[in-house]
């Protein structure tokens, strides 16, 4: 197995101590560069023993650096989707961030056999330049919204992932992923049809009563 994790999205890093637990190297990243500092400290010894890099970028399809909007409360909804954060109706800060992609990742670091990104809003970039590159991770998730699932869910399909499953993120200790890859079940993997088809299920219900009958938010996980 491939022991190489990217983490895009590392927040307070909850998943990339997940990685490192069950053994795989972690590249993780960080756009806000207060994170990044406390995740720093507080991976210090795997940052030095070189199970961990950490880098303070922004992931991203273009240009050298891009704007990052950091939220004043909820540093977890921070976004480099203006739109997003011009939703917030609240004063937040505008920092430059340097951007890194796909391709400067696995030039620099090689094939990884799983990526998680949870990056607010822009999860799609990443599937976009998996779909462009002729290396693609075994394994990858995002988080899914009603603004781009269908890009995700698409994009996927192209990029040649065949079986996928939805994990509701309520389920999981809190800012936590959860499993993936060869951890999650065996036979809770779908094929693209019903995948799609459950998520739409499940965003029909969401509308009809987002409390009762859908409480929660999904990620999909897809399988080369």
């Amino acid at each position: 197995m491939n022991n190489l994790i990217f983490d895009l999205g590392f927040y307070n890093g909850v998943d990339t101590d997940n990685y490192l637990k069950k053994g795989f190297n972690v590249v993780a990243v960080e756009a806000d560069p207060n994170l990044y500092i406390i995740g720093k400290e507080k991976f210090r010894k795997e940052i030095d023993s070189g199970k961990l890099i950490l880098l303070n970028k922004i992931f991203s399809d273009i240009g050298i650096a891009c704007n990052f909007f950091i939220h004043p409360e909820h540093q977890d909804w921070s976004t480099a989707d203006k739109d997003k954060a011009d939703f917030w109706k609240i004063e937040y800060k505008t920092i430059l961030v340097e951007v890194i992609t796909y391709r400067d990742l696995i030039l620099k670091y090689g094939k990884p056999y799983y990526i998680k990104c949870d990056i607010e809003g822009f999860d799609y970039l990443l599937i976009d330049q998996i779909n462009n590159s002729i290396i693609k991770p075994k394994y990858v998730s995002c988080e899914l919204s009603r603004l781009d699932y269908y890009k995700i869910f698409s994009l996927l399909y192209v990029a040649g992932y065949t079986k996928f499953q939805l994990i509701n993120q309520l389920h999981n200790d809190k800012y936590s992923s959860g499993d993936f890859g060869d951890f999650l079940p065996a036979d809770k993997w779908l094929d693209f049809d019903e995948c799609l088809t459950r998520y739409m299920k499940y965003k029909e219900l969401k509308a009809i009563d987002n409390i009762n009958l859908a409480l929660g938010w999904l990620d999909v996980h897809a399988k080369r």
